[in-house]
C-alpha cells in the first residue's frame, strides 16, 4: 500500500532533498522549506528527505509521499525503520556502492535496513552505484541492481548506462521498480536532462529520482511530469516547461 503513494500510473517522480547531509546549503537549496512548497505545488509524486528535514517540513508536504534516508553511507544509521514509520515515511532509501574494496560492509548495510523495514512492513529503494572502472560502467551498475534485487529491495534506483539497449537489459534482469537516478540536474541543459529521461523510460524504467539543485523547479518538474506521467515525447515536455 505505502508504494501506491510513490507511484501514479505506475511510475513515479520523486525529487530527492536530502543534499545538504552531503553538501550542506548547495546552489538551489539554500531555502530547504520554500522549495518544499512549491514541490508540493507540483506534479511530483514523492521527496526524499532525511529525518530532521521531514520533521521541520511535515506541516507543507501536501500530498506527496515521503521517502526516508536512515542511513548516511560510511556515517551509520540515522534513524530506525521504526523510527521512519514513527515519522510517517512511505519508504526508506540507502545506498549501496558495489564492485570495490568495501563491498562487504555495503552489502552487509543493505541487509541490514532490509531486514528492519521488512519487518515494519516498510519499502526499501535502494539507490545502487558501481565502483570501478568507467569503461566497465554499464556492467557495474546491471550487476548492483541485480544484487540489490536478490537481496529484496522493492524499489531500486540507479544511474543509466549511457545507452537504450543495457539498460533495457538491466531492467528485464531486475525483476523490481527501476528508477532512473544520478544528477546534479543543474549541471545539465534541461533539454539533455530530459533526452536521458526519456530515453530511460523507453528502456523500462519505472520513473526518476535525479539528484542535485532545482534551478527552476515549477519548469523543471512540469516537463519531467510530461515525460514520466503523459508518456510526452522531449519536445512536449519542453513546451510544458515553457507554459509552467
Amino acid at each position: 500500500m505505502r508504494l501506491r503513494r510513490l507511484c501514479r500510473n505506475g511510475r513515479a517522480l520523486i525529487v530527492p532533498l536530502d543534499e545538504g547531509l552531503r553538501a550542506g546549503p548547495v546552489e538551489g537549496f539554500e531555502n530547504p522549506l520554500q522549495l518544499i512548497k512549491r514541490i508540493a505545488r507540483s506534479p511530483a509524486d514523492a521527496v526524499l528527505l532525511s529525518p530532521g528535514l521531514l520533521e521541520q517540513a511535515a506541516a507543507e508536504l501536501g500530498q506527496l509521499g515521503v521517502i526516508l534516508r536512515i542511513e548516511c553511507g560510511a556515517g551509520g544509521p540515522l534513524v530506525s525503520a521504526a523510527d521512519a514509520v514513527s515519522l510517517g515515511a512511505d519508504a526508506v532509501v540507502t545506498r549501496a556502492t558495489l564492485g570495490g574494496e568495501r563491498e562487504h560492509e555495503e552489502l552487509h548495510r543493505l541487509a541490514r535496513v532490509i531486514g528492519q523495514a521488512r519487518r515494519w512492513n516498510l519499502p526499501v529503494v535502494a539507490e545502487t552505484l558501481p565502483a570501478g572502472r568507467p569503461a566497465a560502467l554499464a556492467a557495474g551498475i546491471a550487476r548492483a541492481v541485480r544484487i540489490a534485487a536478490e537481496m529484496g529491495a522493492d524499489v531500486i534506483a540507479a544511474p543509466y548506462t549511457g545507452e537504450p539497449e543495457s539498460f533495457r537489459r538491466l531492467v528485464a534482469s531486475a525483476g523490481r521498480p527501476v528508477l532512473v537516478a544520478g544528477g546534479p540536474l543543474r549541471d545539465s541543459s534541461l533539454r539533455a536532462l530530459l533526452e536521458l529521461v526519456d530515453q530511460s523510460l523507453s528502456a523500462g524504467a519505472e520513473g526518476v529520482m535525479l539528484s542535485g539543485g532545482l534551478r527552476d523547479p515549477d519548469s523543471t518538474l512540469a516537463a519531467l511530469a510530461a515525460l514520466v506521467h503523459e508518456d510526452a515525447g522531449v519536445e512536449s515536455a519542453l513546451a510544458a516547461a515553457q507554459q509552467a
